[in-house]
């Protein structure tokens, strides 16, 4: 993939100095500090090509994966992180298909954010985390929709938030399985801490032994879901009913 980020000017410090810049666009602010190699690719149309060092936000995501897998243990042993499983790219995708994406853009932005050379943005780490996730399912045994969920579960479950994958129903009984119900979102804190998934384990187990059971008996799931979509739309329904009634008046 190709990716125009438009025209840039090469600035020199001075004629003797053998120090020049090129100011990058906004999008590739994540890559200050980072290490490239210059290269220089010779013919009829020269290029000058910026490869950057990205083994630091490799190593980033295999540390999360060594949380996650130590997290899951209850359930079965995940393996190492493979980058096999995953579409790696330097922007999050918009689209995805059968492997999660992983942007080295959100990890290194989370570097920076360690470094304190970056303010918080919750939302890299969330997203790193439910795509990890979602592959940690297929290794459990989860397929399709069911392993999305399990990977929007664990990132909600850990740090309270969402990801935003669509799964609102299999969220909900994944906040009952390891909370029970009635109780508020309660986020158990960084990811990358031990004693976060060590508290999570049980819990994360529950949720993998639902998902599981209902991938083996889809009517059982089917209903559920539409049980609760059902209730849903009712309750939608005499919201808007209250509001309308209270705008009457």
């Amino acid at each position: 993939m190709t990716i125009d980020l438009g025209n840039r000017r090469i600035r020199s410090a001075g004629r003797t100095s053998g120090s020049i810049e090129i100011t990058l666009p906004a999008q590739l602010q994540f890559l200050e500090g980072v290490e490239c190699r210059l290269m220089v690719r010779d013919g009829p149309r020269p290029e000058i090509v910026l490869q950057t060092d990205l083994s630091a936000a490799q190593a980033l995501l295999q540390e999360l994966w060594q949380k996650l897998r130590f997290g899951l243990e209850e359930i079965h042993d995940l393996g190492d992180f493979s980058p096999a499983d995953f579409t790696l790219a330097l922007f999050p995708p918009r689209h995805w298909q059968e492997r999660p994406p992983l942007a080295y853009s959100d990890a290194l932005a989370v570097l920076q954010q360690r470094a304190g050379r970056n303010g918080q943005a919750p939302e890299v780490v969330l997203r790193l985390l439910a795509f990890l996730a979602v592959a940690a399912a297929y290794r459990l045994g989860l397929e399709g929709a069911l392993a999305l969920a399990f990977g929007d579960a664990v990132a909600y479950l850990i740090t309270g938030t969402p990801a935003g994958l669509g799964t609102d129903f299999e969220r909900g009984m994944a906040h009952r399985a390891f909370w029970g119900s009635g109780q508020p979102p309660q986020p158990l804190g960084s990811p990358f801490s031990d004693q976060v998934w060590e508290q999570a384990r049980s819990g994360l187990r529950r949720v993998h032994e639902q998902l599981r059971a209902w991938q083996d008996d889809a009517e059982a799931y089917a209903t559920a879901r539409n049980r609760w979509y059902r209730a849903l739309m009712v309750e939608m329904g005499m919201h808007t009913s209250s509001v309308e009634a209270n705008l009457g008046e």
